[in-house]
């Protein structure tokens, strides 16, 4: 079980690098793009839709991370009524039904993707199966994520707070 964490937590290591790219990527071009139209009256016509698409991935991948760290909104007031155990079969059976969502989301990402894979994009002339690959990706990671938190919630006792 701990390795199954121990795998997650090295991917999550690896997915927050890469959204720290993402994220100087998509500052860097946001700047350019208001620096070009406005100062040198030459909009970038791409910038603001690979921004955009950066934004999508950045967004799904955060959330996983987010998850992993309880770091999502979320309203405390029933599992922090309940004792230690009932918390505890709360959470892990809140994680379960998100699982089943994720697996849904990641079933219908794969079938977007079939509709919009002969699509491409305006600006950048990309297959719009890119963009909406973040779907089925971030259901990956959140589904990955919310594992990691069944296992470590699993095996810690009422004393380990």
């Amino acid at each position: 079980m701990q390795q199954v964490v121990k795998m997650v937590d090295t991917l999550n290591k690896a997915v927050g690098f890469i959204l720290a790219l993402m994220l100087g990527v998509m500052s860097i071009l946001i700047i350019a793009q208001v620096i070009s139209r406005f100062f040198i009256h030459f909009p970038l016509t791409w910038s603001e839709e690979l921004s955009r698409y950066l934004m999508v991935y950045i967004v799904f991948a955060g959330a996983s991370l987010a998850m992993r760290h309880n770091q999502l909104i979320s309203i405390e007031l029933l599992p922090e009524s309940l004792g230690f155990k009932k918390r505890k079969i709360l959470i892990i059976f809140v994680m379960i039904l998100s699982i089943v969502f994720f697996g849904i989301l990641f079933f219908q990402g794969l079938t977007m993707l079939e509709h919009v894979s002969l699509q491409t994009s305006a600006s950048l002339g990309i297959s719009m199966a890119v963009p909406y690959a973040a779907i089925p990706i971030g259901a990956v990671l959140l589904a990955l994520n919310s594992l990691a938190l069944i296992l470590e919630l699993s095996s810690k006792k009422e004393d380990d707070k």
